[in-house]
């Protein structure tokens, strides 16, 4: 396998004398927890460890680098230590005799976990895992590296707290995916602003997922709790979690964001609640978002809001106008009357009104007359260009004003806010009309995979066409054929530009590398190719001796141009014959590489007295 020659603290490549990392400032020589693996060890012939990133109850993570794809990774090791001890001087773990039963169910619920994790890989939103493998008597599973920084540390840079016109715009994608995954029968229970990382693009990623007994007390584990975002039910291993839990963390978090104060955590609530509503700390959060986060903070999980998409529901609604009330309902309906109709008047029984009356009539002709003019001067400043529809389209959330021709008779438009969904939707009905209508979103640099199948753009009948781009990525959408921001109704039709990548591929090195992992090197970079065996005994049977173009030069993916790949074999020998040094890893250091997730990962245990 080819030697990389890499700091063990941020996986960039060192020079092979040198002692501390220039970028990072690593050690090389620095001594590493026996309990943990040491820097520099391979797991499934593939990933090189760094240095301990960070260990709960559960897991140990680390920093790593995937040799095949040449990427930083997140590898996260099942080590539940109350139940085992690392092997010393070696990678294996030794389980207790006595914790056998216990610590294969936590192991069959980790390998769930990350399995139905890795499911999710679509979504841009979630740090899934992307490869699992069983090695030293316990699980692994690799995750993408996130170049980013939390949630905490984007807070501290910015007063340590936001607005609620910056959280609308920042956090419907989070609610959106914390939704799809208690729909898949997941619950976090650890959602805090050290699990939320803010890339250098500026998208939100939820990370951090756990087994439910390393984020509950009073289990085998050593628990790990987010004091002020853990839910009362995670002090007691007899409560019942579920999607409230997730509620409660889910509100706290926004407490902290919005207030720039952790709340009381639920322990010392429980004892005595003297927890402020946010509003009451900063008077700028508006009074129906202060109250929904402190019924989602609610200690009694029964009473709690229920679910993330009722509590963002009740999140984004406005209260009617002239009412404080807020409104329990799904969704939040205005009723805009006809213009011009008003409530009719009384006749007086005399033929001949009194001066004072008439006077009255007069002011109130004025008054009516005044906010008639009012309405339109406010609704030709909403007016789009299409002349139809006024829309305001703020991080999902729509309003639309039916300003068309008037119909024969009086009737009301209702306006239905639909808070969370990838594409913002729209409903405007009356008595004449039921219409869904949608706003597009940019779907620039998003896979089309990811697109095409997610429920939020389920309204939509995509058609790809596929072109090699520079500049995008294989599978990304580079164009559509519906602009950001335009209107469209339900069943509309939209053509998309898919990237296949970059006409021109530089041919990868393949000095040392046995055909299985140069063949996966290929194909993740889409060059086709096509294998012939070389009788020689330079190189071990199996491994690449050369290709049609050397390493470096380009191939034309565009039309086709086909890499050759000589696969070396070598001849019988004598009896004569004596074995020589060779290139290459010795036969017994050879192994089958890992790929991606597709179904019940392949974990042998054994365990040891």
């Amino acid at each position: 396998m080819e030697r990389f020659n890499l700091c063990y603290g941020c996986m960039e490549p060192i020079d092979e004398n040198a002692e501390v990392c220039p970028r990072c400032g690593y050690h090389m020589g620095a001594p590493h927890l026996p309990s943990y693996l040491a820097p520099g060890t391979m797991l499934n012939d593939r990933y090189m460890v760094g240095k301990l990133c960070g260990y709960n109850g559960e897991s140990a993570s680390y920093i790593g680098f995937d040799t095949i794809t040449e990427t930083k990774v997140v590898i996260k090791e099942y080590m539940p230590d109350p139940l085992c001890k690392r092997e010393k001087g070696g990678p294996v773990i030794n389980v207790d005799p006595n914790c056998v039963a216990q610590y294969k169910t936590l192991l069959s619920e980790f390998v769930e976990l990350n399995k139905i994790l890795s499911k999710m890989r679509t979504l841009n939103h979630i740090n899934a895992a992307i490869d699992m493998f069983g090695d030293n008597n316990t699980a692994y599973a690799v995750f993408g590296w996130l170049d980013g920084c939390t949630l905490g540390e984007y807070l501290k840079q910015h007063s340590g707290k936001l607005s609620w016109e910056e959280v609308k715009k920042l956090f419907p994608p989070i609610f959106t995916t914390l939704s799809l995954v208690h729909n898949a029968g997941l619950i976090h229970r650890g959602i805090s602003p050290e699990n939320i990382i803010i890339t250098e693009k500026g998208e939100l990623k939820l990370t951090g997922f756990c087994i439910a007994d390393a984020r509950t007390s009073n289990t085998e584990l050593i628990p790990e709790i987010y004091n002020g975002y853990a839910a009362p039910e995670q002090y007691s291993s007899n409560n019942w979690q579920g999607t409230w839990t997730d509620v409660y963390g889910i509100s706290a978090l926004l407490y902290r964001i919005l207030t720039g104060t952790v709340p009381d955590d639920a322990v010392t609530r429980m004892s005595g609640d003297e927890l402020k509503e946010p509003a009451k700390i900063d008077h700028s959060i508006p009074s129906n978002v202060s109250r929904v986060i402190m019924n989602g903070l609610c200690l009694n999980g029964e009473m709690r809001i229920q679910t993330i998409t009722e509590l963002v529901t009740q999140l984004f609604e406005q209260p009617e106008y002239g009412s404080s009330r807020l409104s329990s309902s799904s969704t939040q309906t205005i009723t805009i009357p006809r213009q011009g109709s008003g409530r009719k008047k009384k006749k007086k029984k005399s033929s001949v009104p009194s001066r004072h009356s008439l006077f009255i009539m007069i002011i109130a002709i004025i008054l009516c007359v005044g906010m008639f003019f009012l309405l339109m001067v406010v609704i030709s400043k909403l007016d789009d260009t299409s002349g139809r529809y006024n829309t305001n389209v703020n991080s999902g959330l729509s309003t639309i004003t039916d300003n068309g021709s008037e119909p024969d008779s009086a009737y009301t438009t209702s306006v239905t806010i639909a808070p969370i969904t990838e594409a913002s939707v729209i409903t405007t009905t009356s008595e004449q009309s039921n219409v869904m209508v949608y706003v597009m979103n940019d779907l620039t640099g998003m896979t089309y995979d990811a697109v095409s199948s997610s429920a939020g753009y389920s309204s939509l009948v995509f058609t790809p066409e596929y072109e090699y781009n520079d500049e995008f990525a294989r599978g990304q959408i580079f164009s559509q054929s519906i602009p950001e921001n335009d209107i469209y109704e339900e069943g509309a039709e939209i053509t998309v530009k898919v990237s296949l990548g970059p006409k021109y591929i530089t041919i990868p090195e393949y000095e040392g590398m046995n055909k299985k992992d140069y063949f996966t090197k290929l194909d993740s970079l889409g060059i086709k190719y096509e294998e012939k065996e070389e009788l020689t005994e330079d190189v071990l049977e199996g491994y690449v001796y050369k290709t049609s173009k050397e390493a470096g030069e380009k191939i034309d993916v565009e039309i086709g141009e086909t890499l050759t790949v000589f696969v070396a074999k070598n001849p019988p020998k004598t009896e004569t014959e004596t074995v020589t040094e060779t290139s290459g890893p010795a036969p017994e250091e050879t192994a089958e590489t890992s790929v991606p997730v597709t179904g019940e990962p392949d974990v042998v245990i054994t365990f040891f007295d």
